[in-house]
């Protein structure tokens, strides 16, 4: 036989559609003069074994070669692909609006992933052009677009992503010289101005503004906790975005913020409260206000108002700033790592394995409230739209869910495997590396660097197989997990042997789930071990999120310890934590009271009382 034009390889659901597969099965066939004859014996033996056992189910008592190519095309389509309800499709696609943080051209591309079973005929690009301008984040664009006449599809994204590219290098040229001038007004009440030192709005300059340029930047103890601040002179106070406030503190109460905060453009600073923390740095410890910036771009920031209680160390300001051109190279180099969607394990996929003698459970669904059920329902189109799930008609497996409010008021979806995979699961045994472990593979570090995997186990592809075994039932109908949802028992050790095999043979780096650790016996040492790090996160496509790691410092928390050059310490908060608590009344406190105790015996020198 002569020699074939092209290849088309078995076809694998975790990489492409079955529609997709069949078209470029169709190209093979003319591309290689493939005659009717032979059709089915070809398609069958290029399948794959995963495939061809799939469809020798589904044809039973029959024969794969009983049946014609169209038939099987329209029956594996139908297993792999069953035709949704329309007005469901079309009730996805019309909520659909344009996330933060997401381009123009990804907006339109969900837009037409979500109308390829909606049916809208010759409608469909008007339908998506009006569904695009309506639901742009950008009051500018949308405006602009609102003032097109005869305005197409093509045109539309045309004006959209030139005016989206304009804003953003214009941003990037603007927080590259400009300055932070952030300067403050005292709140009017009642109608009078509240008395000040000084009448005049403060300006001055700052030397840097962005996380993107080269920056001052200290590490204070905030409450007992490390973060990185850039010191700005031209700031009248100290701020903080609500995330990290959230993340780190939610403990303190919020007070109410009375000052009016505006950039040095005139644009106001939208303020959520402020707090009061214990700061900590260069053997000072003093009790200061901190702002709290409603949003989570904001980068912490350290202003007059905290300069004139405490001193900087400014040999050691600098020497920050001088080693950031640097970092801010590898950084931009591996952009990638940074982006927003979610990561895709390459090349490591799970596999769960049941106990011969289970028995499939197919549960009810749990009633939701009624207060979250929009909730609810957006967190799950928001999970099949980035593939976590899959709707499905039938399973023999079937859980319900259970709905989490976050602190941010949204909603997080957990299957409750507890009542049917987790009893008959085989759990995988491997084990977590002790915390001694950890730290021992840092010894003589100088500076720490800290990353965060966004939504670890979501990163994993599950087996086409196993994935019958994570369908949960909502009011909705039947979800199948495509990705390693929480709450399965294997989780933990199924993502802990992922990563080491991920992190195989790099020097400087300790993992503990989701959390890398990452250090050098010197900066350049440093800075080589953290390059190669991220290119090999990059490798095998995963995604960290940035406003959660922390570069270059010379102490940082880590799974709740505190770590320098010096070596391990305890966290002060949870020393605090101990001391202050309050005595066990009954056999479960003491318990838990006894734990804390013995975690960290260690660190500790505890008496009795």
């Amino acid at each position: 036989m002569a020699d074939l034009v092209g290849q088309i390889g078995p076809y694998d659901e975790t990489v492409e559609q079955w529609s997709s597969y069949t078209e470029r099965f169709d190209y093979f066939v003319k591309a290689n003069g493939i005659k009717d004859e032979i059709l089915l014996p070809t398609f069958l033996s290029v399948m794959g074994s995963k495939t061809y056992n799939l469809l020798r189910s589904l044809v039973q008592p029959n024969k794969p070669g009983d049946s014609s190519f169209k038939d099987i095309v329209t029956m594996l389509q139908e297993h792999y692909a069953p035709k949704p309800l329309i007005i469901a499709e079309r009730f996805r696609f019309h909520k659909r609006n344009q996330l933060e943080g997401e381009s123009i051209a990804q907006f339109v591309a969900v837009l037409k992933r979500l109308s390829d079973h909606c049916e809208f005929g010759t409608t469909l690009s008007d339908t998506i052009r009006d569904r695009f301008v309506c639901r742009l984040r950008s009051e500018t664009i949308q405006k602009r677009l609102l003032c097109e006449s005869n305005l197409m599809l093509e045109r539309a994204m045309e004006i959209g992503v030139s005016m989206e590219m304009a804003a953003k290098e214009a941003q990037e040229l603007s927080t590259s010289c400009q300055v932070h001038n952030v300067y403050s007004e005292r709140m009017k009440q009642d109608g009078k101005q509240q008395e000040d030192e000084s009448d005049e709005t403060e300006y001055s300059h700052v030397m840097s503004v962005s996380s993107n340029s080269d920056g001052y930047w200290v590490t204070p103890l905030l409450d007992g906790k490390a973060v990185p601040m850039q010191v700005d002179t031209g700031a009248a106070v100290s701020l903080m975005a609500e995330s990290t406030y959230r993340e780190k503190w939610p403990y303190l109460g919020l007070k109410e913020a009375k000052l009016i905060l505006k950039t040095y453009t005139g644009e106001l600073v939208p303020l959520l409260g402020a707090v009061d923390v214990t700061v900590e740095l260069n053997k000072q410890k003093v009790n200061l206000p901190l702002y709290i910036v409603k949003g989570s771009s904001h980068t912490a920031m350290i202003g007059r108002s905290w300069l004139e209680k405490i001193k900087l160390n400014w040999q050691e300001v600098h020497l920050v700033a001088k080693e950031s051109n640097s970092l801010q190279h590898i950084l931009r180099m591996h952009a990638e790592v940074f982006g927003d969607e979610l990561g895709n394990m390459k090349d490591i996929i799970v596999k769960l394995t049941i106990k011969s003698d289970s028995k499939p459970k197919c549960l009810q669904g749990r009633p939701v409230p009624y207060g979250i059920k929009p909730k609810v329902e957006t967190e799950l189109d928001r999970l099949e739209e980035t593939g976590v799930l899959k709707k499905v008609s039938v399973s023999e497996w079937a859980m319900p869910i259970v709905p989490v409010l976050k602190k941010d008021g949204s909603v997080r979806i957990c299957g409750d495997f507890k009542v049917t995979v987790n009893p008959v699961l085989t759990v995988e045994q491997y084990p977590l590396p002790l915390i001694e472990d950890l730290f021992a593979g840092l010894a003589g570090g100088q500076k720490f660097s800290k990353i965060d995997l966004c939504q670890a186990y979501l990163q994993m592809q599950v087996d086409p197989v196993s994935q019958e075994l994570l369908t949960i039932v909502t009011h909705k109908g039947l979800y199948r997990y495509q990705r390693l949802p929480f709450g399965i028992t294997s989780a933990p050790a199924l993502f802990q042997r992922a990563m080491d095999q991920i992190l195989s043979g790099l020097n400087g780096v300790q993992c503990y789930l989701d959390d890398l650790l990452i250090t050098g016996k010197d900066d350049e040492d440093h800075l080589g071990n953290l390059n190669a790090t991220l290119q090999r996160l990059k490798e095998y496509g995963l995604r960290v999120k940035k406003d959660k790691c922390d570069f270059f410092q010379p102490t940082i928390e880590y799974l709740e310890h505190v770590i320098d050059s010096a070596g391990l310490h305890k966290a002060p908060s949870k020393v605090k934590a101990i001391v202050d608590a309050p005595s066990p009344k009954n056999v479960s406190q003491l318990r838990s009271f006894l734990g804390l105790l013995t975690y960290y015996a260690k660190l500790t020198t505890l008496q009795c009382r």
